[in-house]
């Protein structure tokens, strides 16, 4: 595939949320766009968005049937708020500051049936990747200041005493009585790991079920797209370079599925000349190094949200060797070159030095810049020398 013959090109790009609810938009200029060189849509799509769960929600569906397309997007808001109301730490009524707020006593608090579902999820992710993803990390962001906004170095007493608090083997859940307790006073569960990937898979299927057979759920980035694209075969979809939020680096071919995207180069700090990421490895308490942005490929949005950041703090090596054991799994890699300077020339492209791939995509991934280059990124059989293990 080659960029100039694309059918379609989407871009990723994440989205801030408004301080006040805005009415539903008719975004059919904006958004993700869509490039070709040598055929277009017959229609253009029905595309409305709200801001939800700290990001924006952007439905895009192509039907001849206006009324419902409209039907079908109202049913997929209704589910994308309703998992947003339900899986919030910070609204006082939700599931979570519930069970929260009993954290270190005897209390069990009774989860409803999505938030079980995504609590559970998250706790077998949390179990297969070692604990790379970790429901119970929020105290640690919190003295990180990453919430804050503003980071910083916590002394190593403070890490101490939050390490204590950090552990999802320490949460206690009953997935039939979908009960959960939290025995320490001071812990917290935080599905912002997750939920925005459960929400896309909830938002599909009420599209699907009110008969919409093809379309795009984007929320804050992470997407998942169904059905057949509106032009040629497979949606091809824009990953966002790191270096520049205008700009895409890469193109991917996808059947269906979705796709989640961690990064740690919009959100950082500098302390005694070191640069940290906002994105924490919960199993040393400290920030991620040596990636930059992660992009992941999945059946399910739920599976490409919950694993974007784990698959960021493994590093690549360890991230190649578990992408390895998931068949049906790709990811992109983006490697931290340690340079801090964006690039002068967009039309340059990333280095494919920087870029590694799980073996499936060799033949659906390209990078993309402005002069052809016979450089590829490399693979994890490469990485790894089809040993499981890195080479020298």
């Amino acid at each position: 595939m080659s960029c100039a013959a694309a059918a379609l090109l989407m871009s990723i790009a994440a989205c801030t949320h408004p301080r006040s609810p805005a009415p539903v938009v008719d975004e059919s200029r904006m958004g993700p766009r869509y490039v070709s060189a040598d055929t277009t849509p017959d229609a253009p799509p029905v595309i409305r968005s709200w801001p939800v769960m700290g990001a924006l929600l952007r439905i895009s569906v192509w039907d001849g049937d206006s009324a419902r397309a409209l039907t079908g997007i109202d049913a997929a808001r209704a589910a994308v708020f309703r998992v947003a109301a339900l899986t919030s730490g910070s609204e006082p009524g939700s599931d979570l500051s519930l069970a929260n707020r009993r954290a270190g006593t005897d209390s069990t608090t009774v989860l409803s049936p999505w938030t079980a579902e995504v609590l559970g999820r998250a706790l077998e992710i949390s179990g297969e990747s070692a604990g790379a993803l970790d429901v119970t990390a929020a105290p640690l962001a919190d003295a990180w200041g990453v919430y804050r906004g503003r980071g910083a170095v916590p002394p190593r007493a403070v890490r101490d005493s939050v390490a204590l608090l950090v552990g999802w083997q320490k949460v206690r859940f009953d997935r039939a009585t979908r009960a959960v307790r939290l025995p320490v006073r001071g812990m917290r569960l935080d599905l912002g790991g997750i939920a925005k990937g459960y929400a896309l898979d909830r938002a599909v299927e009420a599209l699907r079920a009110a008969g919409v057979t093809q379309g795009l759920v984007d929320l804050g980035g992470n997407f998942r797209v169904f059905g057949t694209p509106p032009v040629g075969e497979r949606w091809i979809i824009g990953l966002k370079d790191p270096r520049d939020d205008d700009e895409v680096f890469a193109a991917v071919q996808m059947d269906s599925g979705a796709v989640g995207i961690s990064g740690g180069y919009e959100q950082f700090h500098e302390a005694g000349g070191t640069r940290y990421s906002h994105i924490l490895d919960p199993r040393t308490g400290e920030p991620a190094r040596g990636v930059v942005s992660v992009a992941v490929i999945a059946p399910s949005g739920v599976l490409a949200d919950a694993l974007s950041k784990p698959l960021y703090v493994m590093g690549i090596e360890e991230g190649c060797r578990y992408a390895r054991r998931h068949p049906g799994l790709d990811v992109v890699w983006v490697r931290d070159d340690g340079s801090r300077e964006e690039k002068e020339d967009a039309d340059e492209g990333l280095d494919p030095e920087l870029v590694v791939i799980t073996d499936a995509l060799a033949g659906r991934l390209e990078l993309l810049s402005e002069e052809p280059r016979e450089e590829k990124p490399r693979t994890c059989g490469e990485v790894l020398g089809d040993t499981g293990q890195p080479r020298d």
